[in-house]
């Protein structure tokens, strides 16, 4: 059987993995750049999409495969629909119990921690020799709007807790349907709902973007946004590149709408380094990996050889995003 990972972005998915695997003699694990995946991907039996899109032309194509496996949550580049038309499962891991959603929430308080400490501007002060500048502004008593009441909303409401910081929260559902949550929505001093976005924001000194990417919140943080914002507001996005509209941000970084920005997702991935935004001092970048860490990792990747083994025995995935009659795989 043989495992393909479908292109060369988040390495250590591949490397970690095929670690895992090592010790079981029939099954492959390979990997190849996203422009060979559609000549590769016709020679699959499981295929991991790395930053790549499984379209409906290239899965029409791929007569092995059966089953498709997202190393994380989302699974907005595979065409679903087609997948089941074609007798392929599709299956993901939610962050939940393997690391990646405490990892995102950490990275999350970094992002806040450098924009408030002004990353940029230190740096620079390092390479100016200069001493005791720039003046940061401290977490502490800060008001902290978080969109999105996922698994990494709900870890990182608890490590804020600490910092002393007034929690509020929106969510795309109504709040306490789940009593399991009931903790987690005590710490929140405002909640509410999408509806009340423009009027949250306005409260808030920094934003926390934790929720999906859909065709309802792309390009959500747009010009009417920011400015219902509060001035100087430090944006944070752990989730989607598409939740920023890039011409709003372009147009106004400059003002003082914007205090600073946290991206670890971009609009395009790899990133343009030369771009303007990456540049600009008030943007702290990372490069998508606040969910890349040595415990998420390797969790997810003990998921993904134990999934590939049920399927090397004819069973379906654990996690079913679709339905397929037929769950035996080829011979191989």
């Amino acid at each position: 059987m043989k495992v393909l990972f479908c292109g060369e972005e988040l390495h250590y998915s591949y490397i970690y993995t095929a670690e895992a695997l090592q010790n079981d003699q029939d099954i492959k694990v390979v990997k190849c750049p996203q422009s060979e995946v559609k000549t590769h991907i016709q020679a699959a039996d499981v295929a991991v999409p790395l930053m790549c899109k499984l379209d409906a032309q290239l899965l029409r194509t791929a007569k092995r495969l059966k089953l498709i496996i997202q190393y994380g949550v989302g699974v907005e580049g595979i065409d679903i629909p087609v997948a089941t038309e074609q007798g392929i499962w599709v299956s993901n891991i939610p962050s939940s119990s393997t690391g990646n959603a405490l990892s995102c929430a950490e990275h999350a308080i970094y992002l806040m921690l450098a924009s408030l400490r002004q990353q940029n501007a230190m740096r620079a002060s390092i390479h100016q020799r200069r001493v005791g500048v720039p003046v940061g502004e401290t977490l502490f008593n800060k008001c902290v709007l978080i969109v999105g009441f996922g698994n990494i909303a709900k870890e990182l409401i608890p490590r804020l807790k600490p910092f002393h910081v007034k929690l509020m929260g929106i969510r795309r559902v109504p709040w306490g349907a789940t009593p399991a949550d009931a903790y987690l929505e005590a710490e929140l001093q405002q909640k509410g709902l999408f509806p009340d976005l423009h009027h949250m924001a306005g409260q808030a000194d920094l934003i926390v973007l934790t929720c999906s990417l859909t065709e309802t919140t792309r390009g959500m943080v747009d010009s009417a946004f920011l400015k219902a914002c509060k001035p100087g507001v430090r944006i944070i996005n752990i989730a989607r590149g598409g939740l920023l509209d890039l011409q709003a941000i372009t147009d106004m970084i400059d003002s003082d709408e914007i205090g600073a920005l946290g991206l670890d997702v971009h609009w395009q991935e790899p990133w343009d380094p030369n771009h303007a935004i990456t540049n600009h001092p008030k943007v702290v970048m990372t490069p998508h990996v606040a969910g890349v860490t040595e415990l998420s990792y390797r969790t997810m990747a003990q998921v993904v050889a134990n999934e590939v083994r049920r399927h090397a025995q004819g069973l379906p995935p654990t996690i079913q995003l679709n339905h397929v009659s037929r769950v035996v795989p080829d011979a191989f």
